[in-house]
């Protein structure tokens, strides 16, 4: 948002929703406010590297009950044996080149053992259903234990920009003169109202 002149908001957040899922151990680690409120068996990408997990922060951008998964929106080809097209529950986005969350009722037996999934994190319906109900878009989701790096486009990354990374990516619209006459556009620097 922006402003030319001085003006007061209010406005809320929800709880403080972080979880970890540790591509090694197989797991998610649910915390709210800080206090671990639950830890469940998960499956991630298998250990090939078009299907690896991104590692990384990031963050849920979209939640649907139910969604249609079609490994052509990821460029497979029907003929690949790789190729999969299914519904599934449950399904939170935390890429836009395709991560989700979701519920994997034919991985049950691999959740908390092995990675079997094209890159999506996958839990039994009820785990899914369970993290669903608690999760709201913009709660991150940090993920560790994968070597194949996160890229900077690839969602709400800026969480894995160091401060002074970031200070230097804003520098050139914090130093650059405001127009006058008329107010800034969207995602400019107002100096005098401190918001962005």
């Amino acid at each position: 948002m922006w402003t030319a002149r001085n003006a007061k908001t209010t406005f809320t957040i929800g709880s403080s929703m972080i979880s970890t899922v540790d591509v090694d151990k197989h797991t998610i680690t649910v915390r709210k406010n800080g206090k671990v409120i639950r830890t469940m068996p998960v499956t991630t990408g298998k250990d090939a590297p078009r299907f690896r997990t991104r590692n990384g922060i990031k963050v849920i951008l979209s939640r649907e009950s139910e969604r249609q998964m079609n490994a052509e929106t990821t460029g497979l080809k029907k003929s690949d044996p790789e190729y999969y097209n299914v519904k599934v529950k449950y399904a939170m986005r935390v890429t836009w080149s395709g991560e989700f969350l979701h519920a994997a009722p034919w991985s049950v037996g691999s959740q908390g053992h092995a990675n079997v999934s094209h890159g999506c994190t996958g839990m039994s319906t009820a785990n899914a259903k369970w993290l669903f109900d608690r999760s709201k878009m913009g709660d991150v989701v940090k993920y560790v234990g994968s070597n194949r790096g996160l890229e900077s486009y690839n969602g709400y990354t800026m969480w894995n920009m160091s401060l002074a990374r970031l200070g230097q990516a804003l520098r050139p619209r914090l130093t650059r003169p405001l127009p006058q006459g008329r107010p800034p556009g969207p995602c400019a620097w107002d100096r005098t109202a401190s918001v962005w």
